[in-house]
């Protein structure tokens, strides 16, 4: 079994509508289709991991709500332990809501109780967290809440893992404390604060700026050469999810003591499988799925 795993991050009530056509500003359209998942890019990732065999547990909030009592009972049902969340009266639980068109998303967050994932909160878990061995964060909860955590757990030689959407500057200090920094080809440089050539920024991060491409696969610096590892040809459905599912599939890979490449690839084979179904939970597979591709070849 892979080590223990935390994920600090979000935890939304989805709303997707499919249509044929994106509506310009003012105009009324007709969608094709409406449906809700459990989401939030920390539930995301934690859902993403437990399915692919990590022992996950979820730190966040949540409001005390008809969707708070949904999302509390579906992370449950993924076998994630919900322990540590909080259960906030008087403020509602976050929701996202997206938009896809051809394949592709356009997605409105409201962060509601997941504000308050924040620095009074991050001192209520400290302690908690010294008990995992690797620490997943993203950037839908306060930045203040990872410049609080990510230097204590440095501190304690944890494994720090960010996905830094939607992005952010990342000071310095943060930079150097995390152990991987999961951003896309859109997010890297704002987060690095690096300007140049992709290659470029990569050569200053050696073995923990990941960057994901999309269909061009994922790009990484191992210290003496440029790594790509190609993306999964597949159908696209609906890409919602898949960085999240890739990021998930990450840790879990790096919770069993794989080597970044093999990391990556396991993510790679997640991600290109969850864009074959919609929405972003639904369509994030199994351990089985994944290790029927790895055993493909």
């Amino acid at each position: 079994m892979g080590k223990k795993i935390a994920v600090v991050g979000s935890i939304n009530m989805d709303y997707f509508i499919e249509c044929d056509q994106s509506p310009k500003s003012g105009e009324t359209i007709l969608g094709k289709n409406f449906f809700t998942s459990v989401g939030g890019k920390g539930a995301n990732q934690a859902v993403a991991a437990s399915r692919l065999g990590g022992k996950v547990s979820m730190f966040g909030s949540l409001g005390n709500d008809e969707h708070g009592k949904v999302l509390n009972s579906q992370l449950q049902k993924e076998n994630i332990n919900i322990n540590q969340l909080q259960l906030l009266n008087d403020i509602t639980t976050g929701a996202a809501f997206i938009q896809i068109f051809k394949g592709e998303n356009k997605i409105i967050v409201v962060p509601g109780a997941n504000e308050l994932t924040n620095r009074a909160y991050s001192q209520s878990i400290a302690s908690e967290l010294l008990n995992y061995d690797i620490i997943l964060f993203q950037l839908e909860i306060p930045i203040e809440t990872l410049e609080y955590l990510v230097p204590i757990l440095y501190k304690h030689n944890k494994i720090i893992i960010v996905n830094p959407a939607p992005a952010k500057k990342l000071g310095d200090e943060l930079l150097n404390c995390i152990t991987y920094l999961t951003p896309n080809e859109h997010e890297y440089s704002t987060v690095t604060n690096q300007t140049g050539s992709m290659n470029e920024v990569l050569f200053k991060f050696p073995n923990k700026l990941i960057i994901t491409c999309g269909n061009k696969g994922v790009l990484y610096f191992d210290g003496t050469t440029i790594v790509e590892v190609p993306a999964m040809m597949v159908d696209v459905v609906d890409t919602t999810g898949a960085g999240d599912t890739f990021t998930g599939a990450f840790t879990v890979a790096v919770s069993e003591g794989k080597s970044i490449e093999d990391c990556v690839r396991f993510g790679i084979i997640a991600a290109g499988l969850s864009v074959t179904k919609k929405g972003a939970q639904t369509g994030m597979p199994s351990i089985d799925e994944v290790a029927r591709i790895l055993k493909e070849g």
